[in-house]
């Protein structure tokens, strides 16, 4: 773990003093409050991985605090600090849910063994609810049109009065919801069409949303050919120099222009180093263009407007290596770029971080682009991330969160 932060509560000046030049001597970088109440506006401002928190104080004591902490999804390792050795108390201390106590005086060689354990015993917990948390996701992505179906079995008439479930219907299928709701719509359309003479009268609104439907039923169909292509033949390879590739990035950089102008966004790109003339990589054009035009893309569409995205390559380790840095735009819970959790899940069919629609980007949003992505470089025998990174360049206080996607391709000497 990385990330060595401690919140300590303590109301006794002398000894949190003291207890915080200790921790941050062997490496930890502490976080004092004065009392409980104080520990707890640190806290949910910025949550830390482990909690030292004396068991008395004023105001918010170390019990209450525990269980305003013990509330929160992720919750802390917490250590009780204490000068008392009452087995009584002990028992009472951890009945609150506490990983451990401490009892003053403090032994150097003692605490740092417990916080060592403690910082791996957070990390194998905050594994575990990511591995949940993708399991339950990836649950509900298959779930999607037997959820669709029981929402919308025995709509039978359409009414017009029901006016919400059509716009949300209507809304679902522009947001890419998943084929299930094709299901629905037929459903919809044989209940409610009514037949004069040789011909059927249908809604001009349910009209107008199959229309939408069908274009998009088509790209989407479109998509999985060409995945099933890539997948399933045999694909033809050229070599180049990674120097040639580097231009070819440019070059398709210029096709996305309207795509940066809808936003006012810029792409930086760095230069290009010695060392890309000494290497060379096998590629498909046609796959591999189209797979970093959509890596673009998405970077566009989630990226704040007036907004830089930059593209770093190198060569090293016997890869060719591309990240595309972008500064998203914010998540619903008010976060920022993509949870650990996620990021897995992005290169899957129909899996998509946001419901919103890009008309302007003319692309699918049916969550199979990066899933054309994925394929083309595994074919490529290449690999494929997406994190988050830390941006502390910009000048201000407040470092800058980024998503970056990187592409690497296995290359030889030239």
């Amino acid at each position: 773990m990385n990330e060595k932060r401690i919140l300590l509560a303590e109301d006794e000046l002398v000894s949190a003093t003291y207890l915080k030049d200790s921790l941050s001597a062997i490496g930890y970088k502490v976080t004092l409050a004065s009392d409980g109440k104080q520990a707890l506006e640190f806290y949910l401002d910025n949550p830390f991985p482990v909690v030292i928190t004396d068991y008395e104080m004023p105001g918010l004591n170390g019990a209450e605090l525990i269980q305003e902490l013990k509330s929160e999804d992720n919750d802390p390792v917490i250590f009780m600090l204490t000068s008392h050795i009452n087995p009584k108390l002990i028992v009472n201390v951890m009945k609150l849910g506490v990983y451990d106590y401490l009892v003053k005086p403090l032994e150097e060689q003692e605490i740092s063994l417990k916080l060592k354990r403690a910082f791996e015993f957070y990390e194998m917990k905050r594994i575990e609810t990511i591995t949940k948390r993708e399991r339950q996701l990836r649950l509900e992505g298959h779930l999607e049109w037997i959820q669709w179906k029981e929402k919308m079995a025995g709509v039978g008439e359409f009414n017009r009065l029901n006016q919400n479930l059509f716009e949300s219907l209507k809304n679902s299928f522009c947001q890419g919801a998943g084929f299930g709701a094709l299901v629905t719509l037929l459903k919809l359309v044989a209940d409610t069409t009514v037949k004069e003479g040789n011909h059927y009268k249908i809604e001009s609104d349910l009209m107008e949303l199959i229309q939408i439907n069908t274009g998009m039923a088509e790209k989407a169909l479109k998509m999985f050919a060409d995945i099933d292509l890539m997948v399933s033949s045999q694909m033809q390879f050229e070599e180049i120099s990674c120097a040639e590739l580097y231009q070819q990035l440019q070059i398709w950089l210029q096709d996305l222009k309207p795509l940066l102008d809808l936003k006012n966004q810029q792409i930086l790109v760095s230069d290009l180093k010695p060392n890309h003339s000494k290497y060379k990589v096998s590629y498909n054009d046609f796959s591999l263009r189209t797979s970093f035009k959509e890596i673009i893309t998405n970077a566009c569409k989630f990226s704040e407007s007036n907004s830089n995205i930059t593209i770093v390559t190198n060569v090293e380790h016997n890869w060719f290596k591309c990240i595309v840095y972008n500064q998203p735009t914010a998540n619903a819970d008010r976060t920022y770029g993509i949870p650990l959790q996620y990021e897995n899940l992005v290169f899957e069919p129909f899996y998509r971080l946001s419901k919103n629609v890009f008309d302007e980007y003319g692309t699918l949003d049916f969550g199979l682009g990066l899933s054309y992505v994925d394929s083309c470089f595994k074919k490529h025998e290449g690999k494929l991330s997406v994190h988050n990174v830390v941006d502390h360049s910009e000048w201000s206080d407040s470092p800058v969160t980024k998503v970056a996607f990187q592409f690497s391709l296995p290359v030889k000497k030239i």
